[in-house]
């Protein structure tokens, strides 16, 4: 697959939203990589994510949140749907992604969410973040 290199793309700010902060680190450090800049936040370590998330986004202004879903699956897919439901948020763009997405889909039934299981993923999920950066700007 090919992937153009920064000079050639837009440089876009993300804001990455995980559980796990080493995790997060290195998910920051690649998109770096490749030209983009990230702020991210532990959700597990906000007091109250229904209310801290949205902030953290409406705070930053990222062109692309990309969110996990993790374990406990169905706890976090509703995080998710309050977050993409809050008006303050309503033109913001997500990539969804989940280490599992089969135990994710057993959990909360078909969705279409990206599978991030290890860094072969990575390129994949860089498409689909530029892909999503061009829907925010052209629509």
């Amino acid at each position: 697959m090919k992937i153009g290199t920064p000079t050639e793309r837009r440089r876009l700010r993300l804001a990455l939203l995980n559980d796990n902060a080493a995790f997060l680190q290195m998910l920051c450090d690649w998109f770096t990589q490749h030209g983009h800049d990230c702020v991210s936040a532990v959700v597990a370590d906000l007091p109250n994510a229904h209310e801290d998330v949205p902030r953290f986004i409406n705070e930053h202004g990222p062109d692309v949140v990309v969110y996990e879903v993790g374990t406990p699956y169905a706890s976090s897919w509703d995080l998710l749907d309050v977050i993409r439901f809050d008006p303050s948020l309503k033109a913001q763009r997500f990539v969804i992604t989940t280490p599992n997405k089969k135990k994710l889909e057993d959990a909360v039934g078909e969705t279409s969410a990206l599978e991030l299981a290890g860094p072969t993923d990575l390129p994949r999920i860089l498409k689909a973040v530029e892909a999503a950066s061009h829907t925010a700007r052209d629509a």
